[in-house]
C-alpha cells in the first residue's frame, strides 16, 4: 500500500500491483469503490486475485473522504471525485484500462470511459449507481429533508443497508454530472452486475444505463437473491466470469 496526494490537495492510500509477467497483459484492472466504503474488502480482494490469476495489473484506491481520508468526507464531492479518477488514468496509470466500479464507483467508472474513450477499453459495474443523489433528491428524500440539505448544508439518511450524510456539494455536483438524463458515449464492452434484493439501489438501474449508452455492447447480469455488497460467493464467482468474457473481448 503507498500514499499519493492529489491535484485537489488530498491524500489518500492506493495499491498497485504489476503482474509478474508482461507477455499476456495488456491492460490494467482500475478498481473504484462506492459510498461510505473502501478498497479493502473481500470484493475488491477478489477482482486482485483475478487479476494475479490472469497477469493483469491491478490498480485500486481510497475515494477522497474514505479510508484514510474519511475526515474530509463532508468537504468531497462528485466533481473531486471525477478529478481523482481522471487523474489517475492520467498520470499514475499506462496503457490500456478496464474500470471496475461499485455503486458510487461504477458511476465513476462510467463517466471515466465516456471521458478517456482511448483509455479505457471496458466497464464493469458493480450495482453501479450513476445519478443517485439525483434520484434522491428527485424521488426518495421528502421536501423537508430537501430542505434541510439546502438549509443546514447536510443531511443523514438511513436505508435498511446504511445511514449516511448527504451534503449540499454533493448533491450539486452530483446534479452537474448527471448521466441518465441524456445519451451515454460508450462504445466499448460494458457489463452490469446488479443484485435484485439490493436495498440501496433499485435494480432497474442497470436497465437504464443499458438504454442510455450508445453503444450495443452492452451485458446486463441479474442475480435474484444479491443485495448491494455484491460479497457473496456466487456473487464473486459472477465477477470473475465477466472479467474473463471482457478480457476475450478487448483482446
Amino acid at each position: 500500500m503507498s500514499t499519493h496526494q492529489f491535484l485537489r490537495q488530498f491524500t489518500t492510500n492506493f495499491e498497485y500491483i504489476k503482474a509478474k509477467s508482461t507477455e499476456i497483459n495488456k491492460f490494467t484492472v482500475l478498481y473504484t469503490h462506492g459510498l461510505y466504503s473502501d478498497p479493502w474488502g473481500r470484493k475488491p480482494d477478489a477482482v486482485r486475485d483475478w487479476c494475479a490469476k490472469n497477469n493483469i495489473d491491478f490498480f485500486r484506491y481510497e475515494l477522497a473522504g474514505h479510508g484514510s481520508d474519511a475526515g474530509n468526507y463532508e468537504n468531497v464531492d462528485v466533481n473531486l471525485w471525477k478529478a481523482q479518477i481522471l487523474e489517475i488514468i492520467d498520470t499514475m496509470i499506462e496503457g490500456d484500462i478496464v474500470v471496475v466500479g461499485s455503486s458510487l464507483g461504477g458511476w465513476l467508472s462510467l463517466i471515466a470511459a465516456e471521458v478517456r474513450p482511448d483509455r479505457v477499453k471496458a466497464v464493469l459495474g458493480l450495482a453501479a449507481a450513476p445519478d443517485f443523489t439525483v434520484d434522491l433528491e428527485d424521488k426518495y428524500l421528502t421536501p423537508e429533508q430537501n430542505k434541510t440539505i439546502q438549509e443546514q448544508g447536510r443531511l443523514e439518511f438511513t436505508n435498511d443497508d446504511f445511514t449516511y450524510v448527504f451534503t449540499k456539494k454533493l448533491m450539486n455536483t452530483g446534479r452537474e454530472n448527471q448521466m441518465l438524463n441524456r445519451q451515454i458515449e460508450i462504445n466499448c464492452p460494458v457489463h452490469l452486475i446488479q443484485g435484485q434484493k439490493d436495498a440501496s439501489l433499485d435494480w432497474r438501474k442497470a436497465l437504464q444505463i443499458s438504454q442510455a449508452i450508445q453503444g450495443n455492447n452492452v451485458t446486463i447480469k441479474l442475480l435474484k437473491y444479491s443485495n448491494h455488497r455484491l460479497g457473496e460467493d456466487s456473487d464473486l464467482e459472477a465477477i470473475a466470469s465477466s472479467l474473463s468474457t471482457i478480457k476475450e473481448q478487448i483482446r
